[in-house]
């Protein structure tokens, strides 16, 4: 008998949602619940579906379900959503795999690869199938940035199975990440000029100082925390205020930059960092819990403190 009251947990919606997603859509697919692992330690539960003649078997996450589930929304609701997903998801298999096959070339990703930053501490369960390298403490990965007409911006971390198939040396791959941080459009931006960007302008008093609060990121706004990466662009910064730089990691996506004026040090960017990650930001997206620091005379980018 189906359950049709509020009272299921999470474990039984899953196997609940699994069965009857299996039975609306035949025995043409198989699916199956699989848990997937994010940034920081993160586990998201999903249902897999595949058939023989797919490349790609698409995940669907559960959580939002159980979420629409609890509060309300019929279950068959839910099943029935997640088979339109899948549905809908068929008509776009050909150009997913057409994708799929060309990333396998090294002469077709290598454009389009890119260093990004991730926490090591608390993902070395996800680091152990990525190609990394330490980065002060926090792991430097790779991801091809891509461009989906129906999906826009789509990102594939580059794992070391990806490695193997291109044939290549992580070294050659580290190279050639950090040529292309020249076209990615890592740029910083002045807390008058976000705010702008954001229609907010008229919330800014007009002697506000522009070098007191910028922000890091690049064009698409995507793993732009590792324009710190970029010294180069840093030092011009710093010289243009003539002074170090405190670098607080805002999300995984950008960096916060606040010249050293000795007002605050980097216990207390800490603490304000850590509030932030707790409250503001998605737990797969934090990057740091304290603060960096650009030493404009020695040219490097080092732990605050």
């Amino acid at each position: 008998m189906e359950k049709t009251d509020l009272t299921m947990d999470f474990e039984t919606f899953i196997e609940f949602m699994r069965e009857k997603v299996q039975i609306c859509l035949g025995a043409r697919v198989s699916v199956a619940h699989k848990t997937v692992l994010k940034g920081n330690r993160m586990k998201l539960h999903a249902l897999q579906i595949s058939q023989d003649t797919m490349i790609l078997c698409p995940v669907i996450y559960l959580e939002r379900y159980y979420g629409d589930y609890k509060e309300g929304k019929p279950v068959a609701a839910c099943v029935k959503e997640v088979c339109d997903v899948f549905m809908n998801n068929q008509f776009e298999q050909q150009e997913a795999e057409a994708l799929v096959e060309s990333i396998k070339s090294w002469e077709m990703s290598r454009r389009v690869v890119h260093p990004i930053l991730l926490p090591y501490e608390g993902n070395e369960e996800l680091l152990e199938n990525l190609v990394h390298r330490k980065y002060l403490d926090l792991a430097l990965c790779y991801s091809l940035c891509l461009e989906h007409e129906t999906n826009g911006n789509m990102t594939v971390r580059v794992s070391r199975g990806l490695l193997e198939t291109w044939g290549i040396s992580e070294e050659e791959l580290y190279a050639q990440a950090f040529d292309n941080m020249k076209y990615a459009g890592y740029h910083i931006m002045s807390i008058r000029e976000v705010l702008s960007n954001m229609g907010m302008s008229c919330c800014l008093e007009e002697e506000i100082d522009d070098c007191s609060f910028s922000v890091l990121t690049n064009r698409r706004k995507l793993y732009g925390a590792a324009g710190i990466l970029n010294t180069d662009l840093l030092e011009a910064f710093s010289e243009k205020v003539k002074k170090n730089l405190f670098l607080l990691p805002s999300s995984i996506h950008e960096m916060i930059i606040i010249p050293d004026d000795g007002k605050m040090n980097a216990q207390e960017y800490a603490e304000m960092i850590t509030d932030v990650n707790g409250t503001m930001i998605r737990k797969e997206e934090c990057l740091a819990d304290h603060a960096y620091y650009f030493d404009r005379e020695k040219g490097e980018v080092r732990m605050a403190g």
